[in-house]
Protein backbone atom coordinates (compact mmCIF):
# COMPACT_ATOMS: atom_id res chain seq x y z
CA UNK A 1 0.00 0.00 0.00
CA UNK A 2 1.24 3.55 -1.13
CA UNK A 3 2.12 5.80 1.38
CA UNK A 4 -0.67 9.14 0.63
CA UNK A 5 0.88 12.80 1.91
CA UNK A 6 -1.38 15.66 2.61
CA UNK A 7 -0.85 18.82 -0.06
CA UNK A 8 -1.81 22.90 0.84
CA UNK A 9 -3.33 25.12 -1.31
CA UNK A 10 -0.27 26.07 -3.03
CA UNK A 11 0.38 22.18 -3.78
CA UNK A 12 3.03 21.74 -1.43
CA UNK A 13 3.31 18.42 0.46
CA UNK A 14 2.27 18.17 4.37
CA UNK A 15 4.03 15.31 5.84
CA UNK A 16 1.66 13.47 8.29
CA UNK A 17 2.45 13.82 12.09
CA UNK A 18 4.18 10.69 13.39
CA UNK A 19 2.68 8.37 15.38
CA UNK A 20 3.42 8.60 19.55
CA UNK A 21 5.00 5.57 20.65
CA UNK A 22 2.98 3.96 24.56
CA UNK A 23 5.03 3.94 27.10
CA UNK A 24 5.04 0.99 29.20
CA UNK A 25 7.19 2.09 32.24
CA UNK A 26 4.41 4.71 32.68
CA UNK A 27 1.31 1.59 32.55
CA UNK A 28 3.68 0.13 34.80
CA UNK A 29 3.74 2.56 37.13
CA UNK A 30 -0.03 2.96 37.01
CA UNK A 31 -0.83 -0.81 37.21
CA UNK A 32 2.10 -1.03 40.08
CA UNK A 33 0.15 1.85 41.96
CA UNK A 34 -2.97 0.57 41.62
CA UNK A 35 -1.81 -3.24 43.25
CA UNK A 36 -0.28 -1.65 45.64
CA UNK A 37 -3.88 0.61 46.76
CA UNK A 38 -5.18 -2.87 46.10
CA UNK A 39 -3.03 -4.30 48.66
CA UNK A 40 -3.68 -1.59 51.32
CA UNK A 41 -7.68 -2.31 50.67
CA UNK A 42 -7.37 -5.82 51.34
CA UNK A 43 -5.00 -5.70 53.99
CA UNK A 44 -7.27 -2.96 55.64
CA UNK A 45 -10.63 -5.25 54.86
CA UNK A 46 -9.55 -8.10 56.72
CA UNK A 47 -8.40 -6.10 59.68
CA UNK A 48 -11.97 -5.19 59.96
CA UNK A 49 -13.48 -7.85 58.73
CA UNK A 50 -10.92 -9.98 61.66
CA UNK A 51 -12.71 -7.03 64.27
CA UNK A 52 -15.62 -7.45 63.63
CA UNK A 53 -16.34 -11.54 63.19
CA UNK A 54 -13.70 -11.52 66.34
CA UNK A 55 -16.45 -9.66 68.31
CA UNK A 56 -14.03 -9.07 71.43
CA UNK A 57 -15.70 -9.16 74.92
CA UNK A 58 -14.81 -8.57 78.80
CA UNK A 59 -14.59 -11.80 81.24
CA UNK A 60 -16.76 -11.61 84.35
CA UNK A 61 -17.94 -14.23 87.08
CA UNK A 62 -21.61 -14.38 85.91
CA UNK A 63 -23.95 -17.49 86.82
CA UNK A 64 -26.07 -18.91 83.96
CA UNK A 65 -29.11 -21.34 84.69
CA UNK A 66 -31.66 -23.63 83.07
CA UNK A 67 -35.05 -23.66 84.13
CA UNK A 68 -38.13 -25.96 84.15
CA UNK A 69 -41.83 -24.78 84.98
CA UNK A 70 -43.94 -26.66 88.12
CA UNK A 71 -47.69 -26.36 87.53
CA UNK A 72 -49.22 -27.43 90.92
CA UNK A 73 -51.16 -26.58 93.56
CA UNK A 74 -50.86 -25.04 96.81
CA UNK A 75 -51.09 -26.22 100.37
CA UNK A 76 -51.52 -24.35 103.00
CA UNK A 77 -53.33 -23.42 106.49
CA UNK A 78 -56.12 -21.33 105.78
CA UNK A 79 -59.38 -20.50 108.21
CA UNK A 80 -62.85 -20.40 106.75
CA UNK A 81 -65.10 -18.04 108.18
CA UNK A 82 -69.31 -18.22 107.90
CA UNK A 83 -71.46 -15.75 108.24
CA UNK A 84 -73.19 -15.31 111.33
CA UNK A 85 -76.15 -14.11 109.67
CA UNK A 86 -78.57 -12.94 106.28
CA UNK A 87 -77.51 -9.82 105.64
CA UNK A 88 -74.92 -7.85 103.74
CA UNK A 89 -71.12 -8.54 103.48
CA UNK A 90 -68.97 -5.24 104.12
CA UNK A 91 -65.02 -6.32 104.51
CA UNK A 92 -63.07 -4.27 106.62
CA UNK A 93 -60.15 -4.45 104.12
CA UNK A 94 -59.91 -5.45 100.96
CA UNK A 95 -58.86 -8.71 99.50
CA UNK A 96 -55.66 -10.20 100.02
CA UNK A 97 -54.32 -7.14 102.88
CA UNK A 98 -52.97 -8.43 106.06
CA UNK A 99 -55.14 -9.05 109.09
CA UNK A 100 -53.46 -8.77 112.40
CA UNK A 101 -55.20 -10.84 115.35
CA UNK A 102 -58.46 -9.66 116.94
CA UNK A 103 -58.55 -7.23 113.93
CA UNK A 104 -61.96 -6.33 112.50
CA UNK A 105 -62.16 -8.38 109.15
CA UNK A 106 -66.04 -7.90 108.00
CA UNK A 107 -69.13 -7.32 109.24
CA UNK A 108 -72.76 -8.14 108.47
CA UNK A 109 -75.37 -6.07 108.32
CA UNK A 110 -78.47 -7.55 109.05
CA UNK A 111 -82.60 -6.09 108.35
CA UNK A 112 -85.28 -7.03 110.99
CA UNK A 113 -88.40 -5.84 110.49
CA UNK A 114 -89.44 -4.70 114.18
CA UNK A 115 -85.65 -3.94 114.91
CA UNK A 116 -84.15 -2.39 112.00
CA UNK A 117 -80.42 -2.71 110.70
CA UNK A 118 -78.47 -4.85 113.40
CA UNK A 119 -74.56 -5.26 112.68
CA UNK A 120 -72.64 -8.23 113.18
CA UNK A 121 -68.79 -7.75 113.79
CA UNK A 122 -66.35 -10.39 112.50
CA UNK A 123 -63.29 -10.17 114.40
CA UNK A 124 -59.90 -12.62 113.16
CA UNK A 125 -58.68 -14.92 115.77
CA UNK A 126 -55.34 -15.69 113.88
CA UNK A 127 -52.96 -13.59 111.72
CA UNK A 128 -53.10 -13.45 108.06
CA UNK A 129 -54.10 -12.92 105.20
CA UNK A 130 -58.05 -12.17 104.01
CA UNK A 131 -59.36 -13.76 100.89
CA UNK A 132 -62.80 -13.91 99.36
CA UNK A 133 -61.59 -16.54 96.90
CA UNK A 134 -63.33 -19.82 98.41
CA UNK A 135 -62.70 -23.14 96.41
CA UNK A 136 -63.84 -25.78 98.35
CA UNK A 137 -60.36 -27.29 99.06
CA UNK A 138 -59.39 -25.27 102.32
CA UNK A 139 -59.93 -28.41 104.28
CA UNK A 140 -58.57 -30.61 101.86
CA UNK A 141 -55.59 -29.27 100.91
CA UNK A 142 -54.05 -28.43 104.09
CA UNK A 143 -50.41 -29.33 105.30
CA UNK A 144 -51.80 -31.90 108.39
CA UNK A 145 -53.21 -33.85 105.71
CA UNK A 146 -49.84 -34.37 103.26
CA UNK A 147 -49.21 -38.09 103.59
CA UNK A 148 -52.63 -38.97 104.60
CA UNK A 149 -55.04 -38.46 101.87
CA UNK A 150 -53.68 -38.65 98.29
CA UNK A 151 -54.16 -35.44 96.41
CA UNK A 152 -57.29 -34.52 94.18
CA UNK A 153 -57.71 -34.92 90.81
CA UNK A 154 -58.57 -31.00 90.48
CA UNK A 155 -59.39 -30.79 86.68
CA UNK A 156 -61.16 -27.01 87.52
CA UNK A 157 -60.93 -24.74 90.31
CA UNK A 158 -63.99 -22.29 90.63
CA UNK A 159 -62.99 -19.90 93.25
CA UNK A 160 -65.33 -17.25 92.25
CA UNK A 161 -64.61 -14.50 94.90
CA UNK A 162 -67.82 -13.09 97.42
CA UNK A 163 -67.96 -9.35 96.39
CA UNK A 164 -68.14 -6.57 99.03
CA UNK A 165 -71.51 -5.74 99.81
CA UNK A 166 -73.09 -9.33 98.57
CA UNK A 167 -75.62 -10.78 99.95
CA UNK A 168 -75.15 -13.85 102.37
CA UNK A 169 -76.85 -16.06 103.91
CA UNK A 170 -76.36 -17.05 107.62
CA UNK A 171 -73.78 -20.18 108.09
CA UNK A 172 -72.76 -19.27 104.15
CA UNK A 173 -68.82 -19.30 104.13
CA UNK A 174 -67.52 -15.90 103.19
CA UNK A 175 -64.34 -15.34 103.27
CA UNK A 176 -60.91 -17.60 104.42
CA UNK A 177 -57.60 -16.40 106.50
CA UNK A 178 -54.44 -17.73 105.33
CA UNK A 179 -52.05 -18.10 107.78
CA UNK A 180 -48.73 -16.43 106.43
CA UNK A 181 -46.63 -17.33 108.81
CA UNK A 182 -47.20 -21.42 108.87
CA UNK A 183 -45.78 -23.59 106.33
CA UNK A 184 -46.94 -23.08 102.43
CA UNK A 185 -46.17 -26.49 100.01
CA UNK A 186 -46.86 -26.58 96.45
CA UNK A 187 -47.58 -30.72 95.18
CA UNK A 188 -46.90 -30.98 91.64
CA UNK A 189 -44.70 -32.25 88.96
CA UNK A 190 -41.90 -32.07 86.88
CA UNK A 191 -39.76 -33.65 84.42
CA UNK A 192 -36.77 -35.68 85.40
CA UNK A 193 -35.08 -34.93 81.85
CA UNK A 194 -34.81 -31.49 82.86
CA UNK A 195 -32.51 -32.28 86.01
CA UNK A 196 -28.70 -33.35 85.51
CA UNK A 197 -28.31 -36.97 86.44
CA UNK A 198 -26.77 -36.41 89.92
CA UNK A 199 -28.70 -33.38 90.35
CA UNK A 200 -30.60 -35.17 92.91
CA UNK A 201 -28.02 -36.49 95.01
CA UNK A 202 -27.66 -34.88 98.78
CA UNK A 203 -29.34 -31.43 97.43
CA UNK A 204 -32.33 -30.44 99.55
CA UNK A 205 -33.19 -27.08 98.41
CA UNK A 206 -33.64 -25.57 94.48
CA UNK A 207 -34.00 -22.13 93.23
CA UNK A 208 -37.35 -20.63 92.37
CA UNK A 209 -38.94 -17.59 91.28
CA UNK A 210 -42.74 -16.46 90.45
CA UNK A 211 -44.18 -13.07 88.74
CA UNK A 212 -40.34 -11.95 89.35
CA UNK A 213 -40.52 -13.07 92.53
CA UNK A 214 -37.32 -15.01 93.94
CA UNK A 215 -37.11 -17.82 96.76
CA UNK A 216 -36.67 -21.23 96.86
CA UNK A 217 -38.85 -24.81 97.69
CA UNK A 218 -37.09 -27.17 99.22
CA UNK A 219 -37.58 -30.84 99.04
CA UNK A 220 -41.11 -32.89 101.08
CA UNK A 221 -42.50 -36.14 100.40
CA UNK A 222 -41.53 -36.95 96.51
CA UNK A 223 -42.03 -39.68 94.22
CA UNK A 224 -39.51 -39.91 91.73
CA UNK A 225 -39.83 -42.40 88.69
CA UNK A 226 -37.63 -42.64 85.19
CA UNK A 227 -39.48 -39.50 83.71
CA UNK A 228 -41.06 -37.65 86.45
CA UNK A 229 -40.50 -35.83 89.59
CA UNK A 230 -43.90 -35.60 91.79
CA UNK A 231 -45.00 -34.96 94.98
CA UNK A 232 -44.97 -32.36 97.04
CA UNK A 233 -42.12 -29.18 97.92
CA UNK A 234 -42.38 -26.59 100.77
CA UNK A 235 -42.06 -22.62 99.92
CA UNK A 236 -38.83 -21.11 101.78
CA UNK A 237 -38.68 -16.88 101.11
CA UNK A 238 -41.65 -16.81 99.10
CA UNK A 239 -43.62 -13.21 98.38
CA UNK A 240 -46.28 -12.76 100.47
CA UNK A 241 -49.15 -12.02 97.14
CA UNK A 242 -48.25 -16.06 95.99
CA UNK A 243 -50.66 -17.60 99.15
CA UNK A 244 -53.35 -15.62 97.74
CA UNK A 245 -53.40 -18.21 94.99
CA UNK A 246 -54.46 -22.02 94.60
CA UNK A 247 -53.29 -22.99 91.61
CA UNK A 248 -49.60 -21.38 90.18
CA UNK A 249 -47.18 -22.36 87.82
CA UNK A 250 -43.28 -21.51 89.14
CA UNK A 251 -39.97 -21.65 87.38
CA UNK A 252 -37.60 -23.69 88.85
CA UNK A 253 -34.01 -24.04 88.46
CA UNK A 254 -32.43 -27.49 87.33
CA UNK A 255 -29.03 -26.82 86.75
CA UNK A 256 -26.76 -23.52 86.81
CA UNK A 257 -23.31 -22.94 85.71
CA UNK A 258 -21.03 -19.68 87.78
CA UNK A 259 -17.66 -18.44 86.70
CA UNK A 260 -15.87 -17.06 84.60
CA UNK A 261 -18.29 -17.75 81.38
CA UNK A 262 -17.41 -17.63 77.71
CA UNK A 263 -19.92 -18.98 74.88
CA UNK A 264 -18.88 -22.16 73.69
CA UNK A 265 -17.17 -21.13 70.05
CA UNK A 266 -14.89 -18.94 72.13
CA UNK A 267 -12.69 -22.60 72.89
CA UNK A 268 -10.21 -23.11 70.19
CA UNK A 269 -8.23 -26.21 70.85
CA UNK A 270 -4.55 -26.98 70.11
CA UNK A 271 -3.17 -30.48 70.61
CA UNK A 272 -6.48 -31.72 72.18
CA UNK A 273 -5.53 -28.02 74.50
CA UNK A 274 -9.01 -26.14 75.23
CA UNK A 275 -7.99 -22.34 74.98
CA UNK A 276 -9.17 -19.02 74.41
CA UNK A 277 -7.41 -15.66 72.65
CA UNK A 278 -6.99 -13.25 74.82
CA UNK A 279 -6.16 -9.77 73.55
CA UNK A 280 -2.80 -8.20 74.48
CA UNK A 281 -1.84 -5.16 73.10
CA UNK A 282 -4.43 -5.37 70.71
CA UNK A 283 -3.19 -8.84 69.57
CA UNK A 284 -4.99 -12.04 70.06
CA UNK A 285 -2.86 -14.47 72.21
CA UNK A 286 -3.92 -17.91 72.48
CA UNK A 287 -3.88 -19.16 76.26
CA UNK A 288 -4.83 -22.32 77.83
CA UNK A 289 -7.55 -22.72 80.05
CA UNK A 290 -9.77 -25.68 82.08
CA UNK A 291 -13.03 -26.43 80.81
CA UNK A 292 -15.15 -26.38 84.47
CA UNK A 293 -18.44 -26.95 83.22
CA UNK A 294 -20.76 -25.99 80.01
CA UNK A 295 -24.34 -25.12 80.48
CA UNK A 296 -26.56 -24.25 78.01
CA UNK A 297 -24.03 -22.89 75.10
CA UNK A 298 -21.33 -21.76 77.37
CA UNK A 299 -18.74 -22.58 79.27
CA UNK A 300 -16.82 -21.93 82.82
CA UNK A 301 -12.60 -22.05 82.59
CA UNK A 302 -9.94 -21.25 84.70
CA UNK A 303 -6.33 -20.86 83.97
CA UNK A 304 -3.15 -18.74 84.01
CA UNK A 305 -4.04 -15.11 82.68
CA UNK A 306 -7.29 -16.02 82.35
CA UNK A 307 -9.01 -13.53 84.94
CA UNK A 308 -12.25 -11.43 85.49
CA UNK A 309 -11.96 -8.00 83.23
CA UNK A 310 -9.80 -9.80 80.85
CA UNK A 311 -10.54 -9.22 76.90
CA UNK A 312 -11.35 -12.33 75.21
CA UNK A 313 -12.01 -13.18 71.63
CA UNK A 314 -15.50 -14.61 71.89
CA UNK A 315 -15.93 -15.49 67.93
CA UNK A 316 -12.26 -16.59 67.00
CA UNK A 317 -13.07 -18.37 63.42
CA UNK A 318 -11.02 -15.66 61.91
CA UNK A 319 -8.76 -15.33 63.89
CA UNK A 320 -4.76 -15.86 63.81
CA UNK A 321 -2.28 -16.04 66.88
CA UNK A 322 -0.74 -12.78 67.03
CA UNK A 323 -3.36 -10.88 64.50
CA UNK A 324 -5.12 -7.10 65.42
CA UNK A 325 -8.28 -7.41 67.04
CA UNK A 326 -9.78 -4.47 68.72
Amino acid sequence: MGLYKMRNDNGSLIPLPKKKRSRPKKHFNNYFLAAIILIIIIILSRHFLVSTMAKVRILSMETTSQTTTLDGILIKEEIVVKSPSNGRLRLALPDGERLEMGAKAAEVISSEQDIGEITFDIYTDTTGILCTHLDGYESILAPANIGVLEMPAIEKIDNQPISDGAKVDKGQPVFKIIENLAPVYIYGTMPKSAFAGSYWDGLETLPASWENFDFSIKRGQLNITSDNVEGTFLLAGFPEQIIHHRRVTINVTTRALKGLLAPEQAIVYHDDQPGIYLVVKKKAVWTPVEIEGALSGRVAMSGDGVNEGSSFVSNPVLVREGWLVE
